[in-house]
C-alpha cells in the first residue's frame, strides 16, 4: 500500500476549528501553534499535514514571508518554537518525511525552532540538509505545594524575594499595554538594537486577544502610584509562558519581577501546570531562571541556505553582520 504524501496547505485551506482541535489533542500542544495565535504573530502561515487535508494526524505550522523574490520559513516574534504536532507518538520515519518535505520547499530558512517534545526523535536524525542548533528554555513544574516550590529557590533568589517584599510593591492586574511597552522602550530596547513599531503593535494585539479569551494576564508592580515593572503571562492547557516583561532601574533594583513571579507561583501551586520562562540564549538570564528551581529544557532550531550563487553569499554576509552586531551590543 502506498503511503499518502505529505500535503502543503495554504492558510485559506486550513479550517481554524479543525486545526485547533488537532493542536489540542496533539502530544506537543502549546499555545504558539493555535490558529489565532499564528494569525497574529505571522506575516502569513501555511502548514504541512498528513495523511489528508481535511483529517490530519500530523501537522507542522510554517510561518512564511517573501524575501529576495522567494518564500522563506522563519520563526516569528513571541513564538518560541513550533515544529511537528502529532496525535500519537511521532516516529523517526514520520519526522524524517516532514523534514524532507521542508527541505524540498524552502531553500532558505533563517531560523525555525521545534518544540521540546520533538527533541528526542529529531536527535536521532539531524539530516545534513539543515544546520542544527540546540537551544534551551527553562521549565518549572508547579504541581506541588507552594512550600515545595519555594524550597527549590536558590539562596540569591530568596534574597531577591525578600528585597521585593521589603519594597512593599503594589501588584495589580491590568489590560493596558502602554506602560509595559513604554518601560521596554525606555529601559531595554537600546540594548538589543532597533525594534520595529510593528513588533510593539503585534505584542499589543496578541496580549489583548489573550486577555479577552482568558489565556493571558498582564501584571504591574507599582510604588507611589507609579508603574516600575510589568509582565505578560499567557497560559493554555497546562502550560504557562513568561511571554514578555520589562522594568526600569527602580523595578530592577527592588526586585519587582521576582516578587510578581513568586506571587504567580504561589497562586498556581498544586496545579498540573508547567511554567515556561521562555529563556533567551544568554547565560546570565538562564542562571537567574534556574535560581527559581527551573530545569533546562532543550529544543532544536534549524537554519538552511541552499540559495543559488550569489544570493547564498549575500545571506551569509547578512547573517555574519547580524551576529557581530549582537555581540557588540551585549
Amino acid at each position: 500500500m502506498t503511503t499518502p504524501p505529505i500535503i502543503l496547505l495554504s492558510r485559506k485551506q486550513i479550517h481554524p476549528q479543525a486545526w485547533d482541535d488537532h493542536i489540542l489533542h496533539s502530544r506537543q500542544r502549546v499555545i504558539y501553534a493555535l490558529s489565532w495565535y499564528l494569525d497574529i504573530v505571522c506575516e502569513r502561515w501555511e502548514a504541512l499535514v498528513w495523511p489528508s487535508a481535511d483529517r490530519f494526524l500530523i501537522a507542522m505550522p510554517l510561518p512564511v514571508r517573501s524575501k529576495l523574490g522567494r518564500k522563506i520559513l522563519y520563526q516569528p516574534l513571541f513564538c518560541q518554537y513550533l515544529g511537528i504536532f502529532s496525535s500519537s507518538e511521532l516516529g523517526a520515519a514520520q519526522c524524517a518525511a516532514f523534514l524532507e518535505a521542508l527541505a524540498a520547499r524552502f531553500p532558505y530558512i533563517p531560523s525555525y525552532a521545534f518544540n521540546p517534545d520533538n527533541f528526542d526523535v529529531i536527535n536521532g536524525l539531524l539530516p545534513k540538509s539543515f544546520q542544527w542548533q540546540v537551544l534551551q528554555t527553562h521549565w518549572l513544574h508547579l504541581d506541588k505545594p507552594y512550600e515545595g516550590i519555594r524550597a527549590g529557590y536558590r539562596k540569591d533568589r530568596r534574597k531577591n524575594l525578600r528585597q521585593g517584599l521589603n519594597a512593599a510593591w503594589d501588584v495589580i492586574e491590568s489590560s493596558d499595554f502602554e506602560p509595559l511597552i513604554r518601560l521596554f522602550k525606555e529601559n531595554h530596547a537600546g540594548g538589543i538594537g532597533k525594534v520595529s513599531a510593528g513588533a510593539y503593535q503585534t505584542l499589543g494585539r496578541l496580549g489583548e486577544h489573550c486577555i479577552r479569551s482568558g489565556a493571558g494576564r498582564l501584571l504591574y508592580a507599582r510604588r507611589g502610584g507609579l508603574v516600575h515593572a510589568g509582565m505578560l503571562l499567557v497560559y493554555w492547557r497546562g502550560r504557562a509562558v513568561y511571554l514578555f516583561n520589562s522594568a526600569d532601574r527602580i523595578g530592577r533594583k527592588a526586585n519587582a519581577r521576582a516578587l510578581m513571579l513568586d506571587s504567580y507561583f504561589r497562586d498556581h501551586s498544586k496545579q498540573a501546570l508547567v511554567f515556561d520562562f521562555e529563556s533567551p540564549q544568554k547565560k546570565s538570564i538562564a542562571t537567574y531562571y534556574t535560581g527559581f528551581g527551573a530545569r533546562s529544557t532543550w529544543f532544536y532550531s534549524i537554519r538552511r541556505n541552499a540559495l543559488p550563487f550569489p544570493l547564498r553569499q549575500i545571506q551569509h554576509l547578512r547573517q555574519w553582520l547580524l551576529i557581530r552586531t549582537r555581540q557588540c551590543l551585549f
